[in-house]
């Protein structure tokens, strides 16, 4: 008999997303289960499903990375590394984090600045990181200290020192932490000899191989409601060997005087809230990390700007939702994207 199961995500960074996750689980394989895991991860939550041999449980290792990615990049706790950091302590940092970092300043260049993880001041002057929202604050004296191309020279190393941000910049990692996140879980099962799985936190999704019923994994995209309706997806993917990131600001925006959707997503050259039409983007990527990334360069730089940087990567796509002045819902897609459409 097939099962459906339906999990409702929100990924939590300076703008929020959300996805659907449908999961068909039945057992054809007397020698192998399907486990899942899940649980509150991230600011967010995590659903973990994995086909192994009857009693493998990988449930302590899954919560001892997660433990230990919060401990080095999350901003609720008040002692790790990035907290420290912004706190202009000089910390040893982790491995992970050194990496997320380096590939944060990468990946900068590569999207013209739209990622930048040096936007932090600019997050908590606007009231986006749970503060109550401003209508307007000093740009210019903030923008002194953001900007990736601060970070380049005194970016970490290879060799294990201890680092420090430029003084007066704060940087957030919400954007590509959650993605690496699941990078590493990917890495954990690669080890572990587990060669089908699914792996969401906070939105974020890797898939390799089949579920236990022996069908890829499909993962359905929601519509771009304010409010979640249970069941109604825009479109649904399937997945192997691939990841999927969902960025969009349905849900957190406000209208300006002139009746313009201003969205929780800040321009790192202007410092602005972005005004847009655009309301979500899915990216496709070979890994997470790439995948959340991008998804939040895009929809800073908006659908035009934006399809031509996807367009620019090797085996990544877009699936963009744009409103109308009508509003109902226009879609664009990149070049690639219908091969993982189910048809």
């Amino acid at each position: 008999m097939e099962r459906l199961f339906y999990f409702h995500l929100m990924k939590s960074t300076h703008f929020f997303a959300a996805i659907s996750l449908m999961l068909w689980s039945c057992q054809s394989n007397p020698e192998l289960v399907q486990m899942t895991n899940q649980g509150p991860a991230q600011g967010s939550t995590f659903s973990i499903s994995y086909v192994v041999p009857p009693g493998t449980d990988y449930r302590s290792d899954i919560d001892s990375i997660l433990k230990e990615m919060d401990a080095q990049m999350s901003l609720w706790v008040e002692n790790s590394e990035i907290s420290r950091l912004n706190r202009g302590d000089s910390v040893y940092l982790s491995s992970d984090f050194q990496g997320v970092i380096r590939q944060s300043l990468m990946l900068s260049e590569l999207t013209n600045g739209n990622f930048d993880i040096t936007i932090a001041p600019l997050i908590k002057a606007w009231g986006f990181s749970g503060g109550a929202r401003k209508d307007s604050i000093n740009v210019d004296s903030l923008m002194n200290y953001v900007g990736y191309k601060g970070l380049v020279a005194s970016r970490p190393g290879p060799v294990l020192e201890k680092f420090a941000l430029p003084k007066g910049y704060e940087i957030d990692v919400n954007a590509i932490a959650q993605g690496y996140t699941v990078d590493i879980v990917s890495n954990f099962f690669r080890n572990a000899n587990v060669h089908n799985y699914m792996i969401e936190i906070g939105g974020e999704v890797r898939c390799k191989g089949t579920n236990i019923d022996g069908r890829k994994w499909r993962i359905g995209i929601e519509q771009p409601q304010e409010e979640r309706l249970q069941g109604q997806y825009q479109t649904i993917v399937v997945l192997d060997t691939m990841s999927l990131a969902t960025s969009g600001n349905y849900r957190k925006f406000w209208v300006d005087e002139r009746g313009q959707r201003v969205v929780h997503t800040i321009d790192p050259e202007t410092g602005m809230p972005v005004i847009s039409n655009l309301l979500s983007v899915s990216v496709i990527a070979p890994n997470a990390t790439w995948a959340d990334a991008l998804a939040t360069a895009s929809m800073v730089s908006g659908i035009s700007n934006a399809t031509r940087l996807i367009e620019g990567f090797p085996n990544v796509e877009a699936y963009f939702i744009v409103g109308n002045k009508y509003g109902e819902f226009e879609v664009q897609t990149t070049s690639g994207w219908s091969k993982y459409e189910l048809n």
